[in-house]
């Protein structure tokens, strides 16, 4: 029985791998038109919509065959799961298999956000430098790029590449690149830039003010952060606690009804 059983769900492992095979092009298709993600999260991480798509659906189905796979390890070994709690186990595990990917996606594009605001307050610093040694706004933009490394200033030398071979003013491109991305200081900071390039404004204090004004706030996100942080640390304390009280009153109080029952 249990070998035609163990048959039974290779069988059926195999008609699900071939199945996906087959329709994976269509089932990835469905998700992306479905189940679409945040574009701004999949910019942010330098995703694309059928990868996502792809990862997702790799996931709900390894989520659903493992619980059966599971009943038949034990189902073997002679102390089989039930099975009502694997078909229970294989549904969550589609759910939470499919989503776990927008999860993480979510809570890289959050990070991927936060680091840029960090460089994007230090390009503001060296750009407002290179204004103040008397450099032109579009040379203190490029110069201040090739500075800096990482991520960050390598998508504002991209923007700004692409500006020069567009023919289009940088400040458009880099607004473009901002909502595209979903952080809003980078707009901003193309409206200050615009102002200045188009109507002659002084950008050195604007832009120095800018990058206070993003440190300040970044300041402020980093000990909320902290302050959580704090708070979840007090929950296993209090619940120690509160394990060691009861740790305590159990035996009186079971010398007390003990007692009573004497």
């Amino acid at each position: 029985m249990i070998t035609v059983f163990g048959f039974g769900v290779g069988l059926g492992v195999c008609m699900v791998l071939w199945s996906w095979r087959t329709h994976r092009e269509r089932a990835v298709a469905i998700t992306m038109t479905r189940f679409r993600a945040d574009p701004t999260n999949l910019a942010a991480c330098e995703r694309d919509e059928r990868s996502l798509a792809a990862e997702r659906l790799l996931y709900a189905v390894v989520a659903t065959c493992a619980p059966l796979v599971i009943f038949l390890i034990t189902s073997t070994a002679g102390t089989p799961v039930p099975l009502g709690v694997c078909l229970v186990m294989g549904v969550v595990g589609s759910v939470v298999g499919f989503q776990l990917p927008v999860w993480q996606l979510r809570d890289r594009a959050k990070a991927a956000r936060s680091d840029f605001r960090v460089s994007l307050s230090a390009y503001l610093d060296l750009v407002s430098v290179l204004l103040s040694g008397g450099a032109g706004i579009e040379t203190a933009l490029v110069a201040a790029s090739r500075v800096g490394a990482g991520a960050s200033f390598e998508a504002i030398a991209r923007c700004l590449e692409v500006s020069r071979a567009s023919r289009r003013s940088p400040w458009d491109v880099l607004a473009e690149h901002g909502a595209r991305i979903g952080v809003d200081e980078l707009p901003e900071l193309a409206a200050t830039i615009k102002l200045g390039g188009e109507q002659g404004a002084r950008m050195t204090a604007s832009l120095v003010a800018k990058a206070e004004s993003m440190r300040a706030k970044q300041l402020a996100d980093i000990e909320a952060r902290a302050n959580a942080a704090t708070e979840r640390m007090g929950m296993p304390m209090v619940v120690l606690f509160l394990g060691f009280l009861v740790l305590l009153g159990y035996p009186a109080m079971q010398m007390i009804s003990a007692g009573f029952g004497g």
